[in-house]
């Protein structure tokens, strides 16, 4: 890759890039380093696109670095530290709570879990759209989804939910 091309791919899709990282990572700042460290990223496995368009291949690799960012931070907060803080009678989140549970669900999901419930939550994509991005069915999609709402059920109830059991 020239580095003409990434400038070009850095001044069309850096914005998106950059909310969607805001987005999974509810933090202004830590998106801005997850945005250099996407293109840097880009940069080294330029290779590896092939025939593909550059949004949804950035997205992945912002995906994938957001996601790993988040499960970093789980592993700081002791699951009782999280408990504690939540209330008696639990009100519904606000969309800001809302996307930071869902980063916390993210990560401790499977790769394919993760990519499958991003697309349909995120990018709200339909079932039938997400199937045709990953390359499986529209069942496959649905168990995957089913997948991510143990997971969420298990961390929201206090149950212990590890990295890969969604």
């Amino acid at each position: 890759m020239e580095a003409a091309t990434l400038e070009q791919w850095y001044a069309l899709y850096g914005y998106a890039v950059h909310r969607r990282c805001v987005r999974l990572l509810q933090s202004e700042a830590e998106a801005d380093d997850a945005l250099h460290e996407v293109f840097l990223r880009a940069w080294r496995y330029a290779h590896t696109l092939q025939g593909e368009a550059p949004l949804p291949w950035l997205y992945r690799i912002a995906d994938r670095h957001c996601v790993d960012l988040l499960r970093r931070r789980a592993r700081q907060i002791p699951s009782e530290d999280v408990k504690a803080s939540l209330p008696e009678e639990v009100a519904a989140p606000g969309p800001s709570e809302q996307l930071h549970l869902f980063g916390q669900v993210l990560a401790a999901c499977k790769d394919r879990v993760r990519d499958t419930a991003i697309l349909y939550y995120l990018d709200e994509l339909t079932q039938d759209e997400v199937a045709e991005s990953l390359g499986c069915s529209r069942k496959t999609v649905k168990e995957r989804l089913a997948q991510f709402k143990v997971v969420a059920t298990r961390l929201l109830t206090g149950g212990k939910a590890r990295r890969g059991t969604g």
